[in-house]
């Protein structure tokens, strides 16, 4: 207390008030201990805040809105020309509703062609037909009667008939000749056989006078002018019958010849019936083929869409215009199909994701203010991690099924298969301190394992 107050008596006598107000102050400890305490206390209320407090941990992922079904791409296998547009992108649609119109005018010629071409050939198949059964006459059948007057098949009709009839005309007279021949050969065998019959009686006669007059004529009681001539008469009767054996023969040969000959014009012009029939049935099984298949394009003249949903993409805006076999006319996006989010999930995140765990969708194409969330469920996650081509960082492929019922109305209406979304999977929570420390300690941990 003396050294305090003779300090201030020396400053008091030794100084001016002025310099005594520019000497610093020798309670500056005081200040920096103060200054430490605030310091620690507030390190040390965040610690302990940092050890209680929890947050919400979650992985991020990116991915596309499609639907379970994926759109489906209209296209027309053979083209043609557009006649009439009736949707637009964004209209809704019903399975088989109308969404073109091609112009039918080529199609319908083919249909009118192949059908012409199946009534003449329906036409030749009962000519032939009745040939092969040997008819006298034959009827067309009604598909063919049905177009009898149209331009291209009336004549092939009138043609037919007259072939029939010339044909049946020229077999029928080539018949008739093998068979008048044969007929010839009959008479003449008969006479043959009737004159061979008449010899061999009257050789009988001869030789039945002969042995009566042979033993007269040993004893010379009978003269030789008397069984010469009998004997004469003997050998042309022997020669007569002989003559007919052989003639017999030979007409018994010219009759079978003459068979044969009708058998074989009757068989050879059935051979050439059986052939063009069998030409025309297969070119009547390939027209009607040909029938089908245009019945069928002239049907899909209209381009009706396959399932419930929205048109996307129109791909033709004009009337008139040319659509190519098989090039994509439009998309439909199924309507009430389930949607789904293919999300790629970090190699680092795969391990706290999971089938079954909840999930928060976000659309960053949409711009909305509220507390509503779009929620959904992770179904599926790969069990590999993926590297597509073009794409330099693996990731693990993941679905989410969207809660429609959740899906804020301004949304629902413009949202489509396509567009960016991103995906929040809440993975459990996790105080501040392990959010600070773990990187630290996993380093740590990883740098004391080095060698």
């Amino acid at each position: 207390m003396m050294s305090r107050k003779a300090t201030m008596s020396i400053i008091d006598l030794g100084q001016t008030p002025a310099d005594a107000e520019m000497r610093p102050s020798t309670d500056w400890r005081r200040s920096v201990r103060i200054g430490y305490a605030i310091v620690i206390g507030a390190f040390g209320s965040f610690a302990l805040w940092a050890s209680f407090a929890r947050l919400d941990g979650a992985a991020i992922a990116n991915g596309v809105v499609a639907s379970e079904s994926y759109r489906r791409t209209v296209q027309h296998l053979e083209g043609g020309i557009v006649q009439d547009i009736l949707v637009r992108d964004g209209d809704r649609v019903k399975a088989g509703q109308v969404l073109l119109k091609l112009d039918p005018t080529r199609v319908s010629a083919q249909g009118d062609l192949f059908g012409n071409q199946l009534a003449i050939f329906g036409a030749q198949e009962a000519r032939l037909l009745a040939e092969f059964e040997g008819k006298d006459s034959f009827e067309f059948p009604p598909d063919v009667l049905a177009r009898q007057n149209d331009a291209a098949v009336k004549p092939v009709i009138e043609d037919q008939r007259r072939l029939f009839e010339s044909r049946r005309r020229a077999l029928s007279g080539n018949v008739q000749i093998a068979e008048a021949q044969m007929e010839q050969a009959r008479r003449e065998m008969e006479q043959v056989t009737s004159e061979t019959e008449t010899a061999r009686a009257t050789l009988e006669q001869v030789d039945a006078e002969l042995a009566q007059l042979r033993p007269l004529f040993a004893r010379q009681l009978v003269p030789t002018t008397r069984i010469a001539p009998m004997e004469r008469e003997r050998l042309r009767l022997l020669g007569t019958i002989s003559t007919g054996v052989i003639q017999t023969a030979k007409l018994k040969e010219r009759l079978s010849e003459s068979d044969l000959r009708r058998q074989q014009v009757m068989r050879a012009h059935r051979e050439e019936t059986s052939g063009q029939l069998a030409d025309v049935r297969r070119q009547l099984s390939d027209t009607r083929q040909q029938i089908l298949l245009s019945a069928d394009s002239q049907r899909r003249t209209d381009i009706r869409a396959p399932i419930d949903g929205t048109v996307q993409q129109l791909r033709i805006f004009t009337a008139g215009g040319v659509v190519r076999p098989g090039d994509p006319i439009l998309d439909v996006v199924p309507a009430g199909d389930v949607l789904v989010v293919r999300a790629r999930v970090q190699p680092n995140d795969a391990d706290r994701v999971s089938e079954g765990m909840h999930a928060e969708v976000k659309f960053p194409a949409f711009h909305y203010v509220g507390t509503q969330i779009v929620r959904g469920e992770v179904r599926a996650l790969s069990r590999d991690r993926i590297m597509d081509d073009g794409v330099k960082d693996p990731y693990f492929a993941a679905e989410v099924i969207v809660d429609k019922s959740t899906i804020p109305e301004s949304i629902s209406r413009r949202l489509s298969a396509g567009m960016v979304a991103d995906v929040i999977i809440p993975t459990g929570e996790r105080t501040v301190m392990n959010y600070l420390l773990r990187p630290i300690l996993d380093r740590w941990t990883a740098g004391m394992r080095e060698r």
